[in-house]
């Protein structure tokens, strides 16, 4: 079994490729890193370095080791930080997702109303695809998602914030041209939608350009890929107030979702406070 400061040790070493400066940066003589990157190595049964003229790399398997080495030391420190925490009447933390959409429709809102009704309550926040995020949620790296539905996971609850109606919007010199999409696994009924709007079939949607988020597709189509398409307020807030919107037949829904097994009340708390928040689904 290895300790937290054999993952440290390693990690050392890959940052500073040299052991002389690993040793010195954790405080430790260099024989005494050495003694413990050899121990280390027969736990796992594999070569985790190579010493070279460039310096020390670590090899296939030490990259492996590594990776799951920075997840050992990240999920230390949250249990340690969720401890310290409770002992100075921080409260828990709670790990959010959001889209790049939700964040200027819902999060700001909702997460307003919740830091008044739970002062203690400490949260993180992360940005995502839905996609993305739905399986953060599923795997129980984050707690809430501000999501787009339909979700996939019978494992999931759901709560509807808001519903804004699509629109066309170019931002480049090329209006004619298809319409930038996104991956069909990130938003399949949007997307099938969207094909019969332009007269298609569901994916047949000529594919010229493609982003996995809205602001990827405005860069696409300021470079001259065509419009994109977005919900009808996203220029509002994003955009120049000059670029004109094309309406389109589809509409965009946010929600905000949580394991249905995860009944612990601040998740409750978050829930209730994108409800109170005023987030109303609009058309």
């Amino acid at each position: 079994m290895l300790a937290l400061a054999d993952y440290r040790c390693a990690i050392a070493i890959a940052d500073e490729r040299h052991f002389r400066r690993a040793a010195h940066r954790l405080g430790v003589t260099q024989p005494a890193l050495t003694a413990r990157l050899r121990r280390i190595e027969e736990v796992m049964g594999a070569r985790l370095f190579n010493r070279g003229r460039g310096g020390v790399e670590p090899t296939a398997a030490g990259l492996a080791f590594l990776e799951g080495a920075r997840r050992v030391l990240d999920a230390a420190e949250e249990t340690a930080d969720a401890v310290r925490g409770a002992r100075d009447g921080l409260g828990q933390t709670l790990r959010i997702g959001m889209t790049q959409v939700a964040a200027y429709q819902v999060v700001g809102p909702t997460m307003a109303a919740f830091r008044l009704a739970n002062p203690l309550a400490r949260v993180r926040l992360t940005e995502g695809t839905t996609a993305a995020l739905e399986g953060r949620l599923e795997q129980r790296h984050i707690d809430v998602a501000f999501i787009h539905p339909p979700l996939h996971s019978s494992d999931l609850s759901e709560k509807k914030l808001a519903e804004a109606p699509m629109a066309r919007f170019c931002l480049g010199n090329e209006p004619d041209r298809p319409l930038i999409r996104f991956p069909k696994a990130e938003a399949p009924v949007l997307m099938g939608g969207l094909a019969r709007d332009e007269g298609s079939a569901p994916g047949t949607l000529e594919l010229l350009a493609e982003a996995d988020t809205i602001l990827g597709a405005a860069i696409l189509s300021e470079a001259g890929y065509g419009p994109f398409p977005a919900p009808a307020d996203f220029a509002l807030r994003s955009l120049d107030s000059n670029t004109p919107a094309v309406p389109l037949r589809q509409t965009f829904e946010t929600c905000i979702a949580w394991r249905t097994l995860d009944r612990r009340p601040i998740i409750r708390a978050l829930v209730d406070a994108a409800q109170s928040a005023g987030v109303a689904p609009t058309r």
